[in-house]
């Protein structure tokens, strides 16, 4: 079978109405309870971030995935249906039959399926990363160059500073660098670039979809947040090739966030 595509990105412009993210942005902020700023462990949906995984708070994110996909398939039911045509987008780029690979959520009891990340307080820190703390379940992926990760992004909300400065807009370096790779990339600094040559402007206009190869770096621009209108919303999914696991022993698609 033809392999997934790799060092590539594309946009998808309104991928869902204006009206859609309005209802969905009014509705996150009448439910401060389950949705919270940052990854504070007190929120429903924060304590089962992803970025928890990230802060090493493991056994948060577990405890309330479960829970939350069952609040998020209620409350959001159009995720279920986004989730899977974006999988089969992802095939299509590749030049691949979509259905023809099963699309399979990680674990639902145990990893969120897809997620919000809402951004209340000021983003200061100019971060180039790749996405790679989903692979920690596949240590060795991370610098196999046959892995094919990808990164889903729907902008919801975008703040007040896109306009003037690119605040909490997305710059992407098209090109492809593995975990052993990364120090080639950083300058002896360690997080700026050594070269912009390559480097690209996706704007996070409402309702656009981006997906992109999650081991090119890329940026989210730092913004400033002085009031409601400064906050920002985007909708995240995370995407993984895998031959075979132990929970599914055949070639599939995985996702979650």
């Amino acid at each position: 079978m033809k392999k997934l595509f790799a060092c590539d990105y594309f946009v998808e412009k309104n991928y869902i109405s204006a009206a859609q993210c309005e209802r969905w942005e009014k509705k996150i902020f009448e439910n401060s309870d389950i949705f919270g700023p940052d990854i504070h462990p007190e929120y429903g949906q924060m304590a089962a971030y992803y970025g928890m995984i990230e802060s090493g708070l493991n056994e948060s994110y577990y405890r309330y995935a479960e829970k939350h996909n069952k609040y998020l398939l209620k409350e959001f039911h159009e995720v279920k249906e986004m989730i899977e045509d974006i999988g089969s987008k992802i095939l299509h780029r590749s030049g691949i039959k979509p259905g023809s690979i099963p699309l399979v959520p990680r674990d639902k009891k145990y990893f969120l399926m897809a997620g919000f990340n809402i951004q209340i307080k000021t983003l200061s820190l100019y971060n180039i990363h790749t996405d790679t703390e989903g692979l920690i379940q596949y240590p060795e992926s991370i610098f196999n160059k046959d892995t094919r990760p990808y990164s889903a992004v729907i902008s919801i909300k975008r703040t007040a500073q896109y306009k003037n400065d690119r605040g909490g807009d997305l710059d992407i370096w098209k090109e492809r660098y593995l975990a052993d790779e990364l120090e080639g990339f950083y300058k002896p600094d360690g997080y700026q670039a050594k070269s912009f040559k390559l480097r690209e402007k996706v704007s996070y206009e409402v309702g656009n979809l981006v997906i992109f190869d999650s081991f090119m770096p890329h940026v989210v621009i730092p913004f400033k947040v002085k009031k409601k209108d400064d906050r920002r919303i985007v909708f995240v999914m995370h995407f993984n090739y895998r031959k075979h696991t132990e929970r599914n022993p055949f070639p599939h698609l995985e996702y979650w966030y």
